[in-house]
């Protein structure tokens, strides 16, 4: 994924997003401790427990929809 073809807000708030995204989606269809997906990530497993408690909620991502991701981003 190329992060340099994010266009819209600040580029860290939109990786920081699809990070967000990417913690939920793991959780959801993986059976993944918190933990792995922090090691997997490479980021605090704190990130990770806040994420999935609520603490960041979906109206705070940028990117609403997968249509939004594709229009955005390389893969």
């Amino acid at each position: 994924m190329k992060m340099d073809e994010i266009k819209g807000n600040t580029m860290s708030k939109r990786i920081s997003d699809i990070r967000k995204l990417y913690i939920k989606i793991l959780k959801r269809f993986t059976d993944l401790s918190n933990k792995e997906i922090a090691n997997l990530l490479e980021i605090g497993s704190s990130t990770v427990n806040n994420v999935l408690s609520g603490r960041y909620k979906e109206d705070d991502f940028i990117i609403k929809s997968s249509m939004e991701i594709n229009k955005n981003v390389k893969f």
